[in-house]
């Protein structure tokens, strides 16, 4: 893997949002009908308010069902996030998983959100890489 690789070549563009007038039981829904673990909020124009989890979802099981309908996306998204700009390389994202233990992280240009990258993007790049007879070689030695 090249750790100059740009994210911009390798995040996802494809977004699924929320705003934070979303209820969380929409919000739910929307992560299992795409398979998915984070949730960017976003205003109108795309520009990037904060992030939802599923993990962020699961705190709530000790609230009655009637206090999880009332509750929004902007009563439990994270705001003051760590992002990453199209620029920015595989390395740089790496870096910041580690260093926080994210699994996601959103791409930003200037304040609007453009992709989505997470360590599971990094895992499919080293999966895709060719690997070549001499590469066993060296690694044996």
């Amino acid at each position: 893997m090249n750790p100059l690789h740009r994210v911009s070549k390798m995040m996802s563009t494809n977004l699924i949002t929320v705003m934070t007038t979303t209820p969380v039981t929409e919000a739910l829904v929307l992560f299992e009908q795409h398979h998915i673990h984070h949730l960017p909020v976003v205003a109108a124009d795309r520009t990037l308010l904060g992030l939802i989890s599923q993990t962020d979802i699961t705190k709530m099981v000790m609230k009655s069902e009637d206090e999880i309908r009332a509750i929004t996306v902007s009563d439990i998204m994270t705001t003051g996030l760590a992002k990453l700009e199209q620029s920015d390389t595989v390395a740089t994202a790496a870096n910041l998983f580690m260093l926080n233990r994210f699994h996601a992280l959103p791409v930003v240009d200037g304040e609007k959100i453009v992709g989505m990258l997470t360590t599971l993007d990094l895992i499919k790049l080293i999966d895709e890489e060719k690997v070549e007879l001499e590469d066993y070689r060296e690694a044996s030695e």
